[in-house]
């Protein structure tokens, strides 16, 4: 697989941004109810949300690359090549409940959708096997873009993720080579993780009793 596609997008949607401030604007708009949800900087919330969405995006192709060393390293590459180009595909080839408008709001959602599928696939390794999978743990990023991107969407989103990931993590030959994998390998060091996507003065975290 290749990131040099959603790379692309990334790019043409912040110049996007930066031109219309279309999701600054909704964001502003809904900062009321995000308060509610979140703990945002007193000061500067609104800079804080940006800057966290795009570094969330940007996050992508990263995780992606990291998946994919991991998984090749560890002999489960096979394995984990599905999932991989699934999430390629969110950008490459949006589903028809996203919008189309090239924006930064747009891409959001797609990299919602990619950052929840590998979550899936940690979850369901941590459910059946007691250990993760992957080199991620975006659990708290993504809840904050649930919020963003409104119950109705998310929601929608998260059905989709979970309909596509059962489609193959049900299968259990598709799996078995992994769960035989030694604990050592199988579980490794978290290397990307939510909180990497802050700043110390543009901290963004749940509000919890939320």
């Amino acid at each position: 697989m290749t990131t040099a596609g959603i790379n692309e997008t990334i790019a043409t949607a912040l110049t996007h941004e930066r031109e219309t401030g279309a999701l600054r604007a909704r964001l502003k708009k809904h900062l009321p109810a995000l308060h509610k949800k979140l703990v945002l900087p007193e000061t500067t919330p609104l800079d804080a949300l940006m800057t966290f969405v795009i570094n969330y995006t940007k996050s992508v192709p990263g995780s992606l690359n990291l998946v994919t060393a991991v998984s090749k390293r560890l002999d489960f590459y096979d394995y984990a090549a599905p999932f991989l180009h699934m999430a390629e595909d969110y950008f490459l080839q949006p589903p028809d409940v996203l919008p189309e408008d090239g924006g930064l709001e747009a891409v959001l959602d797609e990299a919602f959708l990619a950052h929840r599928l590998l979550e899936e696939v940690n979850d369901h390794h941590i459910r059946h096997l007691h250990r993760p999978l992957l080199p991620l743990d975006m659990t708290e990023a993504n809840l904050i873009v649930h919020y963003l991107l409104g119950e109705q969407l998310a929601n929608r989103l998260e059905q989709l993720v979970q309909f596509t990931a059962s489609q193959h993590l049900q299968r259990e030959y598709v799996w078995q080579r992994v769960r035989q994998l030694s604990e050592t390998a199988a579980a490794p060091e978290t290397l990307i993780y939510s909180s990497a996507l802050t700043t110390a003065n543009q901290s963004i975290r749940l509000r919890l009793g939320r």
